[in-house]
């Protein structure tokens, strides 16, 4: 067992909700819900969807719990379960026809073609995080999550392959796509890159 396990803070209340604490649990829910939605708010920021994420993180949690050994900190255990949780939901909105933010309309026109110009939108008073957010949500879902764990949560490559089920050459490629999808995105709508 590693120093850090030995001071893990949670340690103590996770092994009391192993024996069917709820209390215990309850007490994890309040230490760790505002870092989960935070988290989870770069997936999904609608406001039902984002407490759907958070519920269902922490459900999988419980379920999951007799099962959690401490060879890892319980908050970095609880994050791969949130991360695992918006990773269904982003493969589920594939799949939806809502989700094809891409694709043209009747008309020929994509949904990046109705994103305003920066200008107008710092006009309007919008914070950079919520630019950000405005235009991660035009990308393809697997593109906003692959670029949302990679450059916000920093999530190492290999361990982003693992969740998608993909070589690690396949998804150095596939986030060079992205990034590459994200550059043109910005550009055309008159965002300055670096």
């Amino acid at each position: 067992m590693s120093a850090d396990l030995i001071t893990d803070p949670d340690l103590p209340l996770v092994r009391q909700a192993q024996s069917g604490g709820m209390d215990s649990f309850d007490e994890l829910i309040f230490r760790h819900q505002s870092m989960i939605t935070a988290l989870l708010h770069r997936f999904a920021p609608a406001h039902a969807d984002l407490e759907d994420l958070v519920q269902q993180t922490f459900v999988k949690a419980w379920q999951a719990l007799p099962t959690w050994q401490p060879d890892k900190p319980f908050v970095h255990w609880l994050k791969r379960i949130a991360v695992n949780s918006a990773l269904e939901f982003c493969r589920r909105r594939r799949t939806s026809p809502l989700a094809r933010t891409v694709e043209p309309d009747a008309e020929g026109r994509s949904a990046l073609d109705q994103i305003p110009a920066a200008e107008s939108q710092q006009e309007r008073g919008h914070s950079a995080l919520e630019e950000a957010q405005f235009i991660l949500s035009h990308l393809p879902p697997e593109d906003r999550t692959l670029l949302t764990l990679l450059h916000l949560e920093q999530m190492p490559l290999s361990e982003i392959a693992v969740h998608f089920g993909w070589s690690r050459i396949n998804a150095k490629v596939k986030a060079f796509r992205a990034r590459q999808r994200l550059q043109t995105l910005l550009k055309k709508h008159g965002y300055e890159l670096p």
